[in-house]
């Protein structure tokens, strides 16, 4: 039942970001250990009706809470402490564009993983002679640098997207969304 209530929210998304030419999308962050992103059409609280407007209002973001619990179009991110309403500016690949060419809000997505979804002020992708490769970012929310590298054996690119950030907290309209009974 879940599963085809999130594909009829996601069509609806779908449809209503086709008809205006614009790509809205949520920008979510939780922490495991460090930061981990979800870039979804759809977001929308696991269980809205335990949370209050003046709760949302005051919530002050911070990897040390716990956050909370939202359903995408994807999964379920559990502990959620951080949305963000965005615009897809561009996309492109890791084969295209292996570096930021300025600094500012990117989104790097592995598919072969699902939980590496990674958000970047900026980003450098290096091919190692031996076929492997070493991606390096800063990342969006603490402002660090991590570096990862991936052998021969991990070949496909990384999708890349270039992000206008709308809303710095999207938690009071995810809520709102989620009070709704048809998800709009």
């Amino acid at each position: 039942m879940l599963v085809g209530a999130l594909a009829s929210v996601s069509s609806i998304a779908q449809t209503v970001s086709a008809k205006s030419g614009e790509d809205f999308r949520y920008l979510l962050v939780r922490k495991e250990g460090k930061n981990y992103y979800e870039l979804a059409r759809t977001a929308h609280f696991l269980e809205p009706q335990l949370l209050s407007a003046e709760r949302i209002s005051q919530y002050k973001p911070s990897p040390h809470s716990y956050g909370f619990d939202i359903v995408t179009d994807h999964s379920i991110r559990y502990g959620v402490y951080q949305a963000w309403k965005i615009r897809v500016v561009t996309t492109s690949d890791s084969e295209k564009a292996p570096n930021s060419a300025k600094d500012g809000v990117y989104v790097l997505i592995y598919a072969r993983h699902p939980d590496w979804i990674f958000c970047a002020t900026k980003y450098s992708i290096v091919s190692a002679r031996d076929g492997g490769r070493k991606i390096t970012y800063t990342d969006f929310q603490d402002g660090r640098e991590y570096t990862i590298e991936l052998t021969r054996n991990w070949p496909r690119p990384w999708q890349i997207y270039a992000l206008e950030v709308l809303s710095p907290n999207a938690f009071g309209e995810i809520w709102q969304s989620s009070k709704q009974p048809d998800g709009r």
